[in-house]
């Protein structure tokens, strides 16, 4: 299945009039030269981590309950903080995943680890801006393992058996659901792909979620059929739980939460990430669809449902341990201002232009791809009749965000520095 995967088409089917129209929804041939996902040496921060590891500059360090989970989250810049847990069993490892056993992932702008109790390996992915989402194990540590073993993560091309269909959009990617379950973790119902787009009352089936404020409906913490069934009827009855306690025992997790932020967040950052890698390889591949205008929409939440949290319960989200960490990862949130500041007021932020034009991902699209898309969003920012994409932001928004941008990158087209602007 890999194999033909790989060899779809060739790697520039266009002509000399421009790039091929294809369909959004058709696969890429990600295995050919122009990408070449399956080639040996990749960039990203796993492969960057594996480096330091081999050259003696970095050493994993293992502790008897999580083996090696927290000395690779600290490496990996990953926050114990944004711990998620998901109890459907939609992963790989389903025997060992549970209600009472859920899986934990962890995760930044490029990263994600996922921990189970008593399972034999950690499981990860990393962004590599060229070639979209890689997929890697790392065995766990056992009293037979050898101080001097080396550590090594080993890259998981059979994730892709999931990973690279129409939920990822057609690229090696990110997978985001929320499937309802039983009481041993089997899916029930529920949506395959999870966005900030999706309503609140749509999302988190499958997965514990705390300190989600009273009032807000979603689908988080049901177990068993007659849970399910009692939500239809008090929708909500168990939206708010601010403890786990009662539910799960999770005296042997690095933390006790499963954070209802770094839920939102989580819920952004897939989808962007997947469209991002889908324009991205469209550029390499020389092939056009309307993924760009799906990218563009997105990147300035056009579609977002809107949040109705009291300024207090906002205010309160805002200072959360992971909320704190969010918003002063890679600079502290102050004039002019922060594309990761949270509101978690009416929506998810501040100024909705989204923090993932400045990762990793977004710098290494390929030239033309960036300056465009970069252009696009000024005209969309400054225009007084923009595009439909950009008309839910006030004027005040838009100047903010152009401020913001500004400071923030370097490289933005001549056109971001027109007067009076």
């Amino acid at each position: 299945m890999l194999v033909l995967l790989s060899t779809l088409a060739p790697p520039c089917a266009g002509d000399d009039n421009g790039p091929l129209a294809i369909e959004f929804s058709d696969k890429l041939p990600y295995g050919t030269q122009s990408v070449d996902y399956f080639a040996e040496t990749v960039d990203d921060p796993v492969s960057r981590l594996q480096e330091q590891i081999r050259s003696g500059t970095v050493t994993l360090q293992s502790d008897d309950r999580h083996g090696y989970l927290k000395s690779l989250l600290k490496h990996l810049d990953v926050p114990v903080e944004s711990q998620l847990l998901v109890f459907s069993k939609t992963a790989r490892a389903p025997n060992l995943v549970s209600p009472k056993t859920p899986r934990a992932v962890f995760f930044n702008d490029t990263v994600s680890v996922a921990w189970i109790p008593e399972a034999t390996e950690l499981e990860l992915t990393a962004v590599d801006p060229a070639r979209g989402v890689n997929f890697y194990a790392l065995p766990q540590p056992t009293r037979e393992t050898s101080e001097d073993r080396p550590v090594e993560f080993a890259r998981r091309s059979r994730c892709l058996a999931c990973h690279s269909g129409r939920s990822s959009l057609e690229v090696p990617g990110l997978l985001l659901r929320g499937f309802q379950t039983d009481d041993s973790g089997k899916m029930l119902y529920g949506f395959s792909r999870i966005t900030h787009d999706t309503t609140y009352d749509r999302r988190w089936g499958g997965w514990f979620v705390t300190g989600s404020p009273a009032g807000l409906i979603h689908r988080g913490n049901l177990i068993g059929e007659s849970e399910n069934e009692r939500h239809k009827q008090e929708p909500g009855f168990l939206s708010s739980l601010k403890h786990l306690e009662e539910r799960v025992d999770l005296s042997a997790w690095p933390t006790q939460s499963s954070d209802f932020v770094a839920h939102l967040i989580l819920s952004h950052q897939v989808q962007g990430t997947n469209l991002l890698i889908r324009v991205g390889m469209e550029a390499r591949l020389n092939r056009h669809s309307d993924a760009q205008d799906r990218l563009v929409r997105y990147l300035v939440f056009a579609d977002e449902p809107e949040l109705n949290i009291s300024t207090a319960d906002a205010i309160a989200l805002r200072r959360t341990a992971y909320a704190s960490w969010f918003q002063t990862h890679g600079g502290s949130v102050r004039s002019p201002g922060s594309l990761r500041e949270l509101d978690l007021s009416r929506r998810l932020f501040r100024n909705r232009l989204s923090y993932l034009i400045n990762t990793p991902l977004f710098d290494g699209l390929p030239e033309a791809t960036r300056s465009e898309l970069l252009t696009r969003i000024w005209h969309g920012l400054s225009d007084e009749q923009p595009e439909e994409a950009f008309r839910h932001l006030a004027a005040e928004e838009r100047k903010q965000i152009l401020s913001i941008v500004r400071a923030t990158r370097q490289d933005v087209p001549a056109v971001w520095h027109s007067a009076n602007r």
